[in-house]
């Protein structure tokens, strides 16, 4: 029997996507993990997520509920409306153009939606995290990339072209570092997990850093964000000076977003935010050197740690479930 509708929410990542499925009082349920393989082409992924949204569509109906749509989260720039790929994340070639939900819908016959990442990220925890009661919000994940989300007046805010909040696209230098989009100097190119580790490559090399070399086992295979943080609480200076130019780019994108938006609040989450006060304690002061014209209000800003343990996932069932209602 049906007791009640639900949506389907599916975070796709480079090497593993996950799953499940959201019940009419928020609650994340039969969440699985499974390879993505991102090197295969377009269309073999396709097929993987479709029979997942399938598996998972028919786990939901035994427990008594009507799947009324898929989201899927990318990380990728997409048109969210056309449910198209824009620009595309580092898989395969073949994604430039890919009418994703539209495919995964012909396959499943369940409506499908397509969110970016980050943005349900921001979604998620503005509903259900940390981010819970704020109206003006920005929402940034620092992971594998810097992505970012806006809450404007409780609703997410997606701008003109669906692409609204691409925090880590911001300039930090100018002149500074390549980006892996072709920029020159962005946040992501700085902040990053990837950028994190690059940063720590050359002293390492340079026979500097014995903490970090220790922590590593005096192997780069072993060399991660992680890694770099633990050596930096364990007193290895130009490790935490990595994390403290991190924070400094990422203080300075935050200080951009609210002198333009006034925002009352930032939720951070990914694996490199989990260095906790090596990336906040940077992030502050930089925010106290630059927001003078707001001083009076700096101190009402919430700077907040994500909550959830998928908001990939939840965040892109109810951005499905919420463009289904309002039938777009």
């Amino acid at each position: 029997m049906i007791v009640a509708n639900a949506s389907i929410g599916l975070d796709l990542g480079g090497t593993t996507y996950s799953v499940g499925w959201l019940d009419e009082m928020g609650q994340l349920r039969d969440l699985v993990s499974l390879e993505t393989r991102s090197y295969r082409p377009p269309a073999e992924i396709v097929a993987d997520l479709a029979q997942a949204i399938k598996a998972t569509a028919q786990r939901a109906q035994l427990a008594g509920y009507r799947i009324m749509a898929a989201g899927i989260g990318v990380p990728a720039v997409i048109n969210p409306w056309a449910g198209e790929v824009l620009l595309p994340p580092n898989f395969a070639q073949g994604w430039h153009g890919l009418a994703l939900a539209e495919q995964l819908q012909a396959l499943t016959g369940i409506p499908t939606r397509l969110i970016n990442d980050a943005r349900a990220f921001t979604l998620a925890e503005s509903r259900l995290g940390a981010g819970k009661g704020y109206a003006h919000l920005l929402g940034v994940t620092v992971g594998t990339g810097v992505g970012g989300g806006l809450i404007l007046n409780g609703q997410l805010y997606l701008g003109r072209w669906g692409s609204a909040g691409e925090f880590g696209h911001q300039v930090y230098d100018p002149h500074g570092l390549i980006c892996g989009c072709g920029g020159v100097g962005c946040i992501e190119a700085y902040a990053s997990g990837p950028a994190i580790v690059a940063a720590a490559v050359r002293p390492l090399r340079q026979g500097r850093v014995p903490i970090l070399r220790e922590v590593i086992g005096n192997s780069l295979d072993r060399l991660s964000p992680k890694a770099v943080a633990q050596a930096a609480l364990a007193g290895e200076e130009e490790c935490r000076e990595i994390y403290r130019q991190a924070g400094r780019a990422l203080g300075l994108g935050i200080s951009n977003v609210l002198s333009v938006l006034g925002l009352e609040a930032v939720v951070i989450g990914g694996g490199v935010a989990e260095a906790g006060d090596l990336l906040l304690e940077p992030i502050w002061e930089t925010l106290r050197r630059h927001q003078f014209m707001i001083a009076e209000h700096l101190h009402e800003l919430n700077i907040l740690r994500a909550e959830l343990d998928e908001p990939g996932v939840v965040g892109a069932a109810m951005w499905a479930a919420e463009q289904t209602l309002v039938g777009l």
